[in-house]
């Protein structure tokens, strides 16, 4: 991979979001290009090949909904983030489904944009390998116990993410939600679990508290000693993920409901969502400390099919 610093695509019809997020993208070591309309966007992701999109999604002309189904359909390994704003919860899901990789509330650019689009493109890059021999693998089962080093999540999710392309279950277009799924899952198992740090520190001190709060339950031995379980089995028709903390777990009967507008802007109703946007089914256990999340083959000649029973996997 070249050494020249990533290239971002910013789409937004304000000048002056635009403005904002070029300055936060360029401070954090991006290159980046921007347009102020879905078609002017199509046609600089033509000519330059951005290696990440950030677009906005209500836009006058082409919606940034219709560039998210644009884009897939013609670059479907390029990653695309959504900006969004209150009132744009129900498009921001469809947007989700139709392919973008992930999301930031626009009242936390400043804090969020560019750790999304360095975790976004992390999982974009551990995806871009095939093994050639995969076209005889039929069963894969992988087991993990996990310290709490989220640092390696990028090459976790590039072992666990191979074997879903290699049989097959996800395509080009959706292989990419996976890895957004589990870094949201393996990063709540770590930090929210394990470490007991509450996503709440977050909007305190701009996310100072939250980080202060992980370094020093990292030197705990209470703490630091949990570990993380995950599971995978898989064949041709699916893959079940089981993860697992070792923490005191939560009452899942007051788990946020993610679809719900109120909860968008807060950080464990944003993860929430992304898990269950990407999967297919997504189970807590009661005491709260483990999920069970299934991904379900794609079937490329069904997806414009909108069947009743399209979220189980088949017999």
């Amino acid at each position: 991979m070249s050494d020249e610093p990533r290239l971002i695509l910013v789409v937004d019809d304000s000048a002056t979001q635009l403005a904002q997020m070029r300055m936060l993208l360029e401070k954090a070591g991006y290159r980046t290009l921007t347009a102020d309309d879905g078609e002017h966007a199509l046609t600089i992701a033509r000519e330059h090949t951005p290696d990440l999109v950030v677009t906005d999604l209500e836009m006058p002309g082409m919606s940034g909904l219709d560039l998210v189904m644009m884009l897939n359909l013609e670059s479907p390994q390029l990653p695309v983030v959504l900006t969004t704003s209150r009132g744009s919860e129900e498009l921001a899901v469809e947007a989700l489904q139709a392919g973008a990789a992930s999301y930031v509330p626009k009242r936390n650019l400043a804090k969020d944009l560019a750790d999304t689009i360095e975790r976004t493109l992390a999982v974009a890059d551990s995806e871009r390998q095939r093994l050639s021999f995969a076209k005889y693998i039929r069963t894969v089962a992988i087991e993990l116990e996990l310290n709490n080093d989220d640092s390696l999540l990028s090459q976790i999710l590039s072992r666990l993410e191979a074997p879903l392309v290699e049989l097959g279950i996800v395509t080009e277009a959706t292989r990419m939600h996976i890895g957004i799924a589990l870094d949201e899952a393996l990063r709540n198992a770590m930090i929210h679990g394990n470490l007991e740090v509450p996503s709440s520190l977050r909007d305190q001190d701009c996310g100072q508290a939250y980080i202060d709060m992980i370094q020093a339950r990292l030197k705990e031995e209470h703490y630091a000693s949990r570990r993380v379980f995950v599971k995978l089995t898989a064949n041709p028709e699916q893959a079940v993920f089981v993860i697992t903390d070792q923490g005191p777990g939560f009452d899942v009967s007051k788990l946020p409901d993610p679809t719900d507008p109120e909860n968008w802007e807060a950080v464990s109703g944003r993860g929430l969502l992304l898990i269950r946007s990407f999967m297919d089914e997504v189970e807590h256990n009661e005491v709260g400390n483990q999920i069970t999340m299934v991904k379900c083959r794609v079937d490329p000649d069904a997806i414009d099919d909108d069947d009743d029973d399209d979220d189980e996997c088949d017999d």
